[in-house]
């Protein structure tokens, strides 16, 4: 039989094969972690009648990311709560690093009512940089409308903090029920609710994961290569004086010097220098 594996968890994989739910285990000869099938993954499976199904084969991938861990996406939606909880962009901006090259990226300012000015602040610094960006309330149905547009026969993976609000958009984009968290009132800090990676669907094939959310992220990169993970740095790049430019303290930095005229958004900047003075601390890389 065939199918898409839906759900992992408990060390049980759940198949979708024409619309009804298999419950499998992986044979051992997926132990090793590049083989070990993902949410996402087409796979081949066993499975007799009233018993545990197992997977016998997964078959070629179009892709996969590891934060979280899913396969065959066409792009990742980070979400970025206006408030309740706080945001955090330099988390955010090595979440985009994690995905630049790789997938497609999404950028929604979710909570927006919450805090006009400030989710505008945002909204525009990540549009600035290039992104595709939306300001998103579940309370305004023409902002998810307008999101849902962009979701039609894509395979998305929802990515962000706890409680950034993954499930309740998933659930208006859907129109299903799909449990929600809520903010911790003593930490401010949102509560895990989704424990594990769930692949749903929903009208105008629409297809999303819903995930855990992450507190942090390592970056496994140089810090040389650092920049190319910031899109908006590419065109100024070819003007600045060094062709292996760092754009950190280098003397004429068209990079810098963008940013100083407000052509590439500062906080964007000021959040690579520090990401770049980790990297480069951590020595491994």
């Amino acid at each position: 039989m065939q199918g898409k594996i839906v759900k992992l968890t408990g060390g049980f994989y759940y198949v979708n094969s024409q619309g009804q739910i298999y419950e499998t285990r992986a044979r051992g000869n997926f132990r090793n972690n590049s083989t070990a099938p993902m949410v996402g993954d087409d796979v081949e499976f066993r499975q007799e009648k009233d018993q545990l199904g197992y997977i016998e084969k997964v078959y070629p991938r179009k892709n996969k990311i590891l934060r979280p861990p899913v396969a065959n996406v066409d792009q990742v939606l980070i979400v970025i709560p206006t408030k309740d909880p706080d945001y955090n962009l330099n988390l955010i901006d090595k979440m985009i690093c994690e995905y630049e090259h790789k997938v497609d990226i999404l950028v929604a300012i979710n909570k927006y009512d919450l805090a006009e000015n400030e989710a505008k602040k945002v909204y525009d610094i990540y549009r600035k940089a290039g992104f595709k960006t939306f300001l998103i309330s579940y309370k305004y149905d023409f902002t998810i409308d307008l999101l849902r547009d962009y979701l039609k026969n894509k395979t998305t993976a929802l990515c962000g903090v706890s409680a950034a609000g993954k499930s309740t958009i998933a659930s208006n984009i859907l129109n299903k029920e799909i449990k929600v968290g809520e903010v911790s009132k003593k930490t401010k800090r949102g509560k895990h609710t989704t424990r594990h990676t769930e692949l749903f669907t929903g009208e105008d094939n629409i297809y999303l994961f819903d995930t855990p959310g992450f507190s942090n992220i390592r970056l496994d990169l140089y810090p040389r290569d650092l920049k190319d993970y910031f899109r908006e740095f590419e065109k100024a790049s070819a003007e600045c004086k060094f062709n292996d430019c760092d754009h950190i303290d280098e003397p004429n930095c068209k990079v810098k010097e963008d940013v100083e005229n407000f052509i590439i958004p500062k906080t964007r900047y000021e959040n690579y220098k520090m990401i770049y003075k980790e990297l480069k601390e951590k020595g491994s890389y």
